[in-house]
């Protein structure tokens, strides 16, 4: 097996993982949504998005058709939806539930913009993904920041949070270069198969992590009344 074949293996195996650790996810959200505090319920509300778009581009990727357009709309949503779960953790932060409505509004119309007139639907859409993960990124420091500030808020899903957001900090970053860089992998044919393994493992990390923050809420102890 040359180094191609391991790296498609690892693409394969990694995204068939992801495929079942997100399915779980979004099982038990389903299941003890009422449950959950808000930020986990937006939180489900995205890995919901994340697994329809998930199949829809594994349908399209089937039928031979074209799921890149699948990969713009998703963007739009990771946008709004990862800026509307924050919003739930930041509400200490007055300068950021201020500037939250217009930074959703132009964002969307930057990444709606970039779709229609500049990187067409059927490619990939580098720029807004860039865009979208520094933005992400950007809210998951903050957090960790923020963290003493915004600890008493949330203190019945505070070790569950840190994992999220560890989450989101550790694939999002990862993958930042990944977008920013794919038209220059796409004529090496080796480093580009090497670079979307890695990608892969990086969201069944992300997967597993969020699977085990949602666990720690899920089944936790009540604690005991003496």
């Amino acid at each position: 097996m040359d180094l191609t074949d391991l790296d498609y293996n690892i693409y394969l195996r990694a995204g068939q993982l992801v495929v079942v650790c997100l399915s779980l996810n979004v099982l038990l959200c389903a299941i003890y949504f009422r449950k959950l505090e808000v930020p986990l319920q937006r939180l489900s509300i995205f890995l919901l998005f994340n697994w329809i778009i998930e199949v829809a581009a594994r349908i399209c990727a089937y039928s031979d058709i074209n799921n890149l357009p699948l990969l713009h709309l998703y963007t739009l949503g990771e946008f709004i939806l990862f800026l509307w779960f924050y919003k739930s953790l930041f509400v200490r932060l007055e300068i950021f539930q201020k500037a939250f409505r217009p930074f959703a509004v132009i964002g969307t119309v930057l990444i709606v913009l970039n779709s229609v007139f500049i990187q067409n639907i059927y490619a990939f859409n580098p720029l807004a993904k860039t865009l979208v993960q520094l933005t992400i990124i950007a809210l998951a420091v903050l957090y960790f920041y923020n963290l003493n500030s915004l600890q008493s808020s949330a203190s019945g899903i505070y070790k569950s949070l840190r994992l999220i957001n560890s989450a989101v900090l550790i694939y999002y970053s990862g993958s930042l270069f990944i977008f920013m860089c794919n038209q220059l992998f796409i004529d090496a044919s080796e480093v580009y198969e090497i670079i979307w393994a890695f990608n892969a493992v990086l969201n069944l990390i992300f997967q597993l992590l969020v699977l085990w923050g949602l666990w720690i809420v899920v089944f936790k102890k009540a604690p005991s009344s003496s």
